[in-house]
């Protein structure tokens, strides 16, 4: 997961909490519209990136991989935006896709 896109989130926290609900939105409405335009892109192999000796030793499907960071990061928006049903059905199927992302576990279980 790239840090800068659960910075976004974390971010649009900090800005709500000070009362920068305007920038807090679209900030949201950013991650929002990001996450859906990756879940359209075709995964790319970043031949750079720390996870390469990874997908190099395991059968990673990279296209997988990359639609279920876009719907983590779909939650993560919805939420913020106060959409809470959305995110609870966007974390539930990262975790189907993926039963191993913490992450969108420990969204689902701090929601309940």
């Amino acid at each position: 997961m790239r840090p800068i896109m659960v910075a976004a989130s974390i971010l649009a926290a900090d800005l709500r909490r000070l009362g920068e609900e305007e920038a807090c939105e679209r900030l949201l409405r950013q991650l929002l519209a990001h996450a859906r335009q990756l879940s359209r892109q075709p995964a790319k192999i970043d031949y750079f990136a720390t996870s390469l000796p990874a997908m190099l030793l395991f059968d990673d499907d990279s296209q997988l991989r990359q639609e279920t960071t876009a719907l983590f990061l779909q939650a993560q928006a919805q939420l913020g935006l106060g959409r809470k049903t959305t995110a609870e059905r966007l974390l539930r199927t990262v975790l189907r896709r993926d039963p191993n992302h913490a992450m969108a576990a420990d969204f689902l279980n701090n929601l309940s």
